[in-house]
């Protein structure tokens, strides 16, 4: 159960660039290339609309904004997606049912909280030795936040149960959560309820994740310089990224 410390935290007025990695594909794939016949996608797209959670969102917003909708930032489909299919398995602080996008104010961060949770996947399937393509975002964000930076014990030290019942103890009214990440203490996390508080998104720079098939052993920069980075370099405090 919340403590006293956390249900005496304060709500803050918070705004700035926050960021996140997603898995990156050149050129883009069609997810029915070489399944549905070309003469065929248009009933494919119309059924789809029908029950693809995102594309309901995406019509909602759509029919219900005026002056410019297509220019509306909720609906990129990077801020619309994660508000519009819920984690099975759920968030750091709620369940499936609450869904959320959790972003991180630095990249450094946003970057080592990526790998571990990259690797951990990897590791659950016994994936083969493999790079895998990985771009980031940068969302600009500006809401009112429940701040527990201060306010709870290490992440590492709570189990789900207990960080399910912080959740549940959100104030109302307030837009997330802003706490210290548990993979590079120094950095700070938010866990975004609504996709109101998001600006326009764009993504920036591209990384490789090097897997050898038991962690990442490595991270490569696509820039001129083809900058390569420890893993384990990540969690501190030195700015590793300054050049990238």
């Amino acid at each position: 159960m919340p403590n006293e410390a956390v249900e005496s935290a304060p709500v803050v007025d918070w705004f700035g660039d926050t960021y996140r990695l997603i898995p990156s594909r050149f050129p883009p794939v069609n997810v029915y290339d070489g399944i549905v016949a070309d003469d065929q996608l248009d009933a494919v797209y119309a059924a789809e609309e029908l029950t693809n959670p995102r594309l309901k969102s995406l019509g909602r917003l759509a029919s219900g904004a005026l002056n410019g909708a297509t220019a509306d930032p909720k609906l990129q489909n990077w801020n619309l997606a994660p508000f519009a299919y819920g984690n099975p398995d759920g968030s750091l602080f709620f369940d499936e049912r609450r869904p959320c996008l959790e972003v991180l104010t630095d990249r450094q961060t946003a970057l080592a909280v990526s790998v571990a949770k990259r690797e951990a996947f990897l590791r659950s399937t016994q994936e083969a030795a493999t790079g895998l393509d990985m771009r980031m975002l940068r969302h600009p964000v500006r809401g009112k936040f429940w701040d527990l930076r201060d306010s709870i014990a290490p992440l590492s030290e709570l189990d789900q149960s207990d960080r399910w019942s912080i959740g549940k103890a959100i104030p109302e009214g307030v837009d997330g959560i802003l706490y210290r990440s548990a993979e590079r203490p120094v950095g700070t996390c938010i866990t975004i309820l609504t996709g109101n508080v998001l600006g326009r998104s764009v993504q920036t720079v591209h990384f490789r994740y090097q897997w050898d098939g038991s962690r990442i052993a490595r991270v490569y920069v696509f820039n001129d310089e083809g900058t390569e980075i420890s893993p384990a370099a990540l969690i501190g405090s030195d700015d590793v990224l300054a050049a990238a």
